[in-house]
């Protein structure tokens, strides 16, 4: 049996010694998920395993005490997944700041995933402020969101899909992982200790997953290049 799975394939080659799987448990339980599952099988080298939430509890203990049962299982329930030292599997956990930034759930997050991380299963949070589609927002543009215009929406999910033309189609759009890189990190700041108003941290994972889909990335903006040119 394969180590690694896919649904589609762009690179069809056998895993390399780099190979891993990373699980990467989301609040949501549409947009994230397809946002990640766009790089699934785009290498024979990773596999992206994105994980909703269940039955709406996305809070960020519920996502750990989630993480919990399916890595470890507990009396009632077998674990569902293993963690291959071998391949040095990761585990991350995109977050919200605007919901979760009272008490102490991110920073209990954060030090559960502390307890868990070793060199060869790493185990990160990323977290985004206010929300994951920040990070979507970076795929387009090089600068902070206007306030002003943030304030005049029905909250930021809607801006964005106002700023960004036809709002952000997960079918397409995150073929600009690099660009998203490079915008994210350029305007991202930390406040007490946590990314300060319209910086996220999405970035390094984005850093984590692009050096192995990278050269189907290219090539597919080479593809729609020549398509639109095609079509003018």
């Amino acid at each position: 049996m394969k180590y690694l799975t896919r649904s589609k394939v762009y690179e069809k080659v056998e895993p390399k010694k780099d190979a891993k799987k990373i699980y990467i448990f989301c609040e949501g339980e549409e947009t994230e998920i397809r946002y990640f599952k766009y790089f699934q099988g785009l290498s024979s080298n990773i596999d992206i395993i994105p994980i909703p939430n269940i039955n709406g509890q996305s809070d960020p203990i519920k996502l750990k005490e989630n993480a919990e049962l399916l890595f470890f299982g507990n009396n009632l329930t077998l674990a569902k997944f293993k963690l291959s030292s071998e391949y040095k599997d990761e585990v991350w956990f995109a977050i919200d700041t605007d919901r979760w930034n009272e008490g102490n759930k991110i920073l209990e997050l954060r030090e559960y995933c502390a307890s868990k991380n070793t060199n060869l299963n790493p185990w990160t949070v990323v977290q985004s402020n206010p929300c994951f589609e920040l990070w979507f927002y970076y795929h387009v543009y090089d600068i902070k969101p206007n306030a002003n215009e943030v304030a005049n929406s029905k909250g930021f999910k809607n801006f964005v899909n106002t700023k960004i033309k036809g709002g952000f189609d997960s079918r397409k759009m995150p073929i600009e992982l690099e660009t998203a890189i490079q915008n994210s990190i350029k305007n991202f700041e930390v406040e007490q200790n946590q990314p300060k108003l319209y910086s996220t941290e999405a970035h390094l994972l984005g850093t984590k997953i692009l050096p192995f889909v990278k050269t189907q990335l290219d090539k597919l903006k080479k593809m729609m290049l020549k398509q639109n040119i095609s079509k003018k």
